[in-house]
């Protein structure tokens, strides 16, 4: 976030009457400020260092506004609304991420508005967050500062040492977010080899946001309020349109340091390690819940018919063989045993993890996440970060009732999980996903990155949207 605007309006509201208060109020370049008449040109080519370096001195400072099409005079003070013809540039907004992506690492937090003017010109604005994971170097290894309205490289060790501090602190409060939650369990959900996921969500940049009415009633209520009332999704499309109201039973909440826990109890489970959402006052969530998972032993009511069942038992917990001798002629026959099958080391220790249940559980996690910041007015625009991890995955796979699933088991085998725990990404330094909740399906690229964190047989070629439609009949009821 950057802590100096000349304007009254954020970014993406700002018009032409908005950006004449930097002429009005005779605004200077400086620390936060630079104007440029028009785009550093190289031979007709955008001069990718001169703009990467001012990115990068606002973003290794405490962030700034740089605008493409307002002159200033020779005390750098603005003077008019010049605007630039953008007529003459392809993708402007994909060209400029594509030089901030190609000449600053790691990349910083930036924002793009363009406005028109009554002349048919356009000034574009680039605003630089003070970003959190410093220093930011250009494609020639230089670390430029912003030094009042200069754009200088930093020669003081000590100064990108404090930068580099910065960012590991940054990567440090990510680590402490994401510790092992510490809801306890009961001796016996200890001793079992129960699968749990845990999701973390939070706005970037870490820290950087707040709830402002985290500690009033009105919150606490419309949290509640959004947990439990779950969320509704839209199966199919056009005239085959069916929504379905999802939920997780939850039915609980109270308030903690900084956070409010939201669960769902009920008379059979008091004390029991079970699905629980944490929300924090800096808009981070943290959410963990037993994975659904069964066997060959336990198969659910609405899978019994399965085609992927059915291939299952037969190669890997088939029916007993009797063997008899016919008189005449004298040939022994066989024939399976209706209701006994033979013990086997799939039946015995090989679950199945339910992939639409978990889509599904991310999906109404996800939105009611989103639902929440949205009612408190966040920037849905800004990217949200995220973690996961999987225990307890050893020797699991992902199950999905499909014909295609079907196929590329036969085709590729059964995708067993060699690993007892998955972290998504690896937790270290901070590692983290974006999303962009924008969207409106951001679950499903969480979701798919969750399943692959188990294992899943050609992953880029499983119809996610076929399979979540088939079962909503299984949603109805």
């Amino acid at each position: 976030m950057i802590k100096y605007s000349p304007f009254s309006k954020d970014l993406f509201d700002l018009d032409e009457n908005e950006l004449k208060k930097l002429i009005d109020n005779s605004i200077s370049e400086g620390w936060y400020i630079e104007f440029k008449s028009d785009f550093p040109k190289k031979t007709e080519k955008f001069d990718n260092l001169k703009i990467s370096k001012s990115i990068s001195a606002f973003a290794n400072t405490k962030g700034g506004w740089l605008f493409y099409g307002v002159d200033s005079n020779d005390k750098n003070i603005a003077t008019d609304l010049c605007g630039i013809d953008i007529s003459q540039y392809k993708n402007l907004t994909d060209q400029i991420s594509q030089i901030i992506a190609e000449n600053i690492y790691p990349k910083p937090i930036f924002h793009f508005k363009t406005v028109k003017l009554k002349n048919g010109k356009y000034v574009f604005i680039i605003l630089i967050e003070e970003s959190p994971t410093p220093p930011y170097i250009n494609s020639q290894g230089i670390i430029y500062q912003r030094e009042n309205n200069q754009s200088n490289p930093i020669k003081d060790r000590y100064i990108i040492e404090k930068l580099q501090e910065k960012t590991e602190e940054y990567q440090k409060s990510i680590e402490r977010f994401s510790c092992i939650n510490n809801f306890g369990e009961t001796k016996g959900q200890s001793e079992s080899d129960q699968s749990y996921l845990e999701l973390y969500l939070f706005p970037k940049p870490f820290n950087d946001y707040k709830f402002d009415e985290f500690y009033t009633s009105d919150f606490f209520k419309n949290v509640a309020n959004r947990f439990y009332q779950g969320v509704e999704f839209t199966f199919g499309k056009d005239d085959d349109k069916t929504s379905i109201n999802l939920g997780l039973n939850f039915n609980s909440i109270y308030s903690s340091q900084d956070s409010l826990i939201i669960r769902p109890l009920n008379k059979n489970n008091h004390i029991y390690k079970s699905t629980t959402a944490e929300l924090f006052r800096n808009g981070g969530l943290k959410f963990f819940i037993p994975i659904r998972e069964f066997n060959l032993k336990n198969i659910p009511d609405y899978y019994i018919d399965s085609k992927v069942i059915k291939y299952l038992q037969d190669n890997f917990y088939p029916n007993e063989m009797e063997e008899y001798f016919d008189d005449w002629p004298e040939i022994s026959i066989k024939s399976e045993i209706t209701g006994r099958r033979i013990e086997t080391d799939f039946s015995d220790y090989i679950k199945m993890i339910d992939g639409v249940d978990l889509i599904f559980t991310i999906l109404i996690i996800t939105t009611t996440y989103e639902n929440i910041l949205r009612d408190n007015n966040y920037e849905i625009k800004n990217p949200i970060g995220f973690r996961a991890k999987l225990t307890s995955t050893w020797r699991k796979f992902v199950f999905f009732d499909d014909d295609d699933y079907l196929e590329k088991i036969k085709l590729y085998n059964v995708p067993i999980a060699p690993k007892e725990t998955v972290e998504i990404p690896t937790f270290v330094n901070g590692n983290h996903y974006e999303i962009d909740i924008e969207k409106g399906d951001s679950f499903f690229y969480i979701a798919k990155i969750v399943l692959e964190g188990i294992g899943l047989p050609d992953s880029s070629d499983i119809k996610f949207n076929e399979i979540m439609l088939k079962i909503r009949d299984r949603f109805r009821k």
